[in-house]
């Protein structure tokens, strides 16, 4: 695991920690001690009945402390008491759940530009997948401005090099918007559709050739066995039947298709429009 996959883990989890309200305690270098709220201890930890018994007797248990390690050393940190430390890596079980909660909260979001005068836009985040036997995953980014429906195109970038903040600046004059959800939802996929169009095909093509080789195959098989055997009425449906169904799995799993998902949407205010693709 190289270092700066360490580092980016342990930002990731700090900001995370910080955004939901985690007590974040003192702790050595390379290592996090965290205690959890509530609400988000069970997201973090798979103790359903525990819970549940909780809830139940009205009880109030401690809140949970993890110690998490992003650098691992010979020497344990001093600093953890009688907490057990947990080694944190890209796939490990307590990262996942920090990544599934993280994506959870922040599916919706609001942000302001540190301005005098802010101008209202729907961002949408939308994972595009190219599914066969092989998988593409993009992510596009759009915002639409909310007086006049203008549609900008891939602004994460513009936006990530704004000051964007959870709180409104105190002395900022927002103009009023009306959102039409429905409108929104409407005019978000129609983008995506045209961006989809536009882009190359022939992973479609390649792939609609190894599906139609595969189930040639299939049909070569089965076309041998009921030429070369002697078999009644009943062997014959049934080996009809399990073509059918093969030829099904195989159409379900590498048949080409476009997956659309929104990731994120987020209320943000701009002191001027993005910049446009």
């Amino acid at each position: 695991m190289t270092e700066t996959v360490q580092r980016n883990l342990y930002d990731f989890c700090h900001r995370y920690f910080k955004h939901i309200g985690a007590t974040i305690l003192p702790s050595a270098y390379g290592t996090l001690t965290v205690e959890l709220p509530r609400d988000i201890d069970k997201e973090l930890t798979d103790r359903p009945f525990y819970w549940m018994w909780v809830d139940a007797m009205n009880e109030t248990p401690p809140n949970t402390v993890l110690h998490l390690v992003f650098e691992r050393s010979e020497v344990q940190p001093k600093d953890s008491g009688d907490l057990k430390p947990e080694s944190m890596t890209p796939g490990c079980y307590r990262m996942q759940r920090i990544l599934q909660s993280a994506k959870t909260h922040g599916m919706f979001a609001a942000a302001y530009e540190q301005a005098q005068v802010l101008s209202p836009f729907a961002l949408f985040i939308a994972k595009v997948s190219f599914v066969s036997d092989l998988r593409q995953d993009f992510l596009e980014s759009y915002a639409i401005d909310l007086r006049n429906f203008q549609i900008y195109g891939d602004v994460m970038n513009d936006l990530l090099h704004r000051d964007l903040r959870d709180d409104r600046p105190p002395a900022a004059n927002v103009l009023p918007i009306a959102i039409n959800m429905d409108q929104l939802f409407h005019i978000i996929y129609q983008c995506i559709e045209l961006d989809v169009r536009v882009r190359d095909h022939s992973w479609a093509k390649d792939a609609r050739n190894r599906l139609n080789s595969e189930l040639n195959r299939l049909d070569a098989y089965y076309d041998s066995v009921l030429a070369t055997s002697h078999l009644d009425a009943e062997q014959i449906a049934s080996y009809a039947a399990e073509r059918a169904l093969r030829k099904a799995e195989i159409l379900w799993r590498t048949e080409p298709k476009v997956e659309v998902r929104l990731t994120q949407m987020a209320l943000v205010y701009l002191a001027q429009q993005p910049s446009d693709r």
